[in-house]
């Protein structure tokens, strides 16, 4: 991923005195948004999740990369998360939203799956759309700091690294010479 940028230009080197760095200042130049850590990669998932899962949102991607940009995410993970968003989740997404808004709305199991089945396409219509809505903004953030706190357990910080314990540029002491007999 980050040669194909490289070599679409998107490089810290390439984008000083570009025009992302003169309007956005040297911050889009660290580090952290553009190589994942494991506190950039979890704010990236915390951000991109909630703006992946509003179903029939214009322009995800730019207000993933946006938002991300201003919390110090990793702009390319949230520009990635967004693809999650796609016809063939599209099953499993909406209906998740659908019901779970409904949930909240006092809705009737029973009945609301009984009208889905014989009309599929009034899930996306009038009140109905409002449930989905509903659902998909109390499922985004809910996932999201699943996502935040899951990538936080998963992905441990190395131990930190001990100091050398010699002179400079040694890091362990010298091994001593071995000293052989001399044939008798």
């Amino acid at each position: 991923m980050m040669r194909r940028l490289h070599g679409w230009g998107v490089s810290r080197h390439k984008l000083r005195g570009g025009f992302l760095h003169t309007r956005l200042g040297d911050r889009v130049l660290h580090r952290e948004l553009w190589i994942p850590t494991r506190e950039s990669f979890a704010l990236a998932v915390l951000v991109g999740l909630p703006v992946t899962i509003i179903p029939f949102l214009p322009l995800q991607t730019v207000i993933a990369c946006a938002v991300g940009f201003l919390l110090g995410a990793n702009i390319p993970v949230c520009f990635l998360l967004q693809f999650l968003s796609n016809p063939a989740t599209a099953v499993i997404q909406l209906p998740a939203c659908y019901l779970v808004g409904e949930l909240i709305l006092g809705g009737d199991l029973s009945q609301l799956y009984a009208q889905v089945r014989a009309h599929p396409m009034t899930a996306v219509s009038g009140h109905n759309l409002w449930a989905l809505y509903l659902g998909s903004f109390v499922l985004g953030p809910l996932l999201g700091a699943l996502g935040y706190l899951g990538t936080k357990i998963i992905w441990r910080e190395p131990p930190p690294r001990r100091p050398p314990s010699g002179p400079v540029g040694q890091s362990r002491p010298p091994i001593p010479p071995v000293r052989r007999k001399k044939p008798a």
